[in-house]
């Protein structure tokens, strides 16, 4: 059966995305014999965090971002991102999950091809194919494959200002469907508010909102937040030998962000990790053993540029 995820938890991984529907703000017909690209690099860092019924972990991650476009055409855009994101658990003491710990380390590898078109009467529409692999260090990949793609669209209703719906639909490791509503938005209040969707839609959950203050030149900042599943294929020892390892929760965060004419951005982030959950499933997806954790804090440093 479907899992469907509730629109109102499209509202953690702040750090990780590209705006869904920043495409709309290239001008039309701009450059559309020419590639663009953008790459970035996340540090993440959340401390030790105290499990429900004994125990405690914390986490750090990288997650790197590459992405190439290129207009084919005065109204579309097509393009080829890459993602790699490295999740490195540390927990101690741990008694929910047969007294050892449930996972070690998890990678995410994913390959899309984001295509965006614009269209005469103001709508828009975006859509990214992908394929990923989500997978503890040493599990078999064959086994650890999600693929799916999230579609919006978007009508612009007046300058600066876009709303619009979109939908995720994924086949996760287990190869049942998840699917989650998400609100396409980017809407300027004003010079210096704006609410928009801080990254894309992808197989870890929607898109997010984001409250943001324009506060001179090159400086904004931001709060929003996002719900995200960290879903993924164990290795075959342990307590659940080719089981499913997962992380939730939802993400509440503050965002200051530094961008110059020359490409080059710098976002600072840190905020909470709210009703967090780590669930470890067997082979067949029933589940052994599920735990909650703390309200956990977290900081991150994004590093890009588009060139």
């Amino acid at each position: 059966m479907p899992r469907l995820i509730p629109a109102l938890l499209a509202i953690v991984t702040a750090i990780t995305g590209h705006n869904t529907v920043s495409a709309q703000q290239r001008p039309s017909g701009a450059g559309r014999d020419e590639f663009s690209y953008s790459l970035s690099i996340t540090p993440f860092h959340q401390p030790t965090v105290n499990i429900d019924g004994g125990g405690e972990f914390s986490l750090s991650s990288a997650f790197v971002r590459f992405r190439v476009e290129r207009p084919v055409s005065r109204n579309a855009v097509v393009g080829l991102s890459l993602k790699y994101d490295a999740d490195n658990y540390d927990f101690s003491g741990v008694t929910e999950f047969g007294g050892t710990d449930p996972w070690n380390n998890a990678r995410r590898f994913g390959i899309g091809v984001p295509v965006f078109i614009r269209f005469a009467n103001d709508w828009s529409l975006g859509f990214t194919p992908s394929v990923n692999w989500l997978q503890e260090t040493g599990a078999d990949s064959s086994q650890s494959v999600a693929l799916g793609v999230p579609v919006f669209a978007l009508k612009r209703i007046a300058e600066g200002r876009s709303l619009g719906f979109g939908a995720g639909l994924f086949r996760n490791v287990e190869d049942e469907l998840d699917v989650f509503p998400f609100l396409a938005v980017n809407w300027r209040f004003n010079e210096k508010w704006s609410l928009s969707n801080p990254f894309e839609a992808d197989v870890l959950g929607p898109a997010g909102l984001e409250l943001t203050y324009a506060i001179n030149e090159g400086w904004v900042l931001g709060v929003g937040g996002v719900y995200r599943s960290f879903r993924f294929r164990l290795d075959d020892e342990g307590v659940a030998p080719n089981g499913i390892g997962e992380n939730q929760g939802i993400v509440g965060f503050a965002h200051l962000s530094w961008g110059s004419q020359a490409g080059f951005k710098v976002d600072a982030y840190t905020g909470a990790t709210f009703n967090g959950k780590l669930e470890l499933l067997n082979v067949d997806g029933d589940e052994i053993a599920s735990s909650d954790y703390d309200s956990a804090v977290f900081i991150a440093l994004r590093v890009g540029v588009d060139f």
